[in-house]
């Protein structure tokens, strides 16, 4: 995907300590591989939006809005931390989903949340120009 400036995306973490999360952004720079971000949840030390130059390979479009029912152990992304996480969906409890994240310490720590800051899990492949999202139950 060209990643033109203006258009909304997301930007997947690779660091330590950030693997499965992504953050709403937009693009505001551009430059061969290589674009530069503005965040929209994400804040710099003198607390305006955060801006960051990465490589095109981290980023991807906002996925497509999915009305699931979500059973025991399926995929989710999960509103926390200012960005969208990986997490396991466990039971729902009145209007609270409960969750757990694998990469998280201590492990298997249950968090609920509103229906808003629960999504479908999906993942963006790559095809040439374009790609196209897969949805990722489990």
């Amino acid at each position: 995907m060209s990643f033109d400036i203006g258009e909304r995306m997301e930007v997947i973490g690779n660091e330590d300590g950030m693997e499965g999360s992504y953050f709403k952004g937009q693009v505001i720079g551009r430059s061969p591989g290589r674009r530069t971000i503005r965040y929209e949840t994400l804040l710099a030390d003198d607390g305006s939006p955060l801006e960051e130059v990465i490589s095109v390979r981290r980023l991807r479009p906002p996925p497509p809005t999915v009305l699931a029912r979500f059973h025991l152990g399926d995929m989710v992304d999960a509103w926390h931390n200012e960005g969208w996480w990986v997490a396991r969906y466990v039971r729902r409890e009145g209007e609270k989903y409960i969750v757990f994240f694998e990469n998280e310490a201590p492990p298997n720590q249950h968090v609920s949340y509103p229906k808003a800051q629960i999504r479908v899990y999906q993942e963006w492949k790559e095809l040439g120009e374009g790609g196209k999202w897969k949805y990722a139950k489990r």
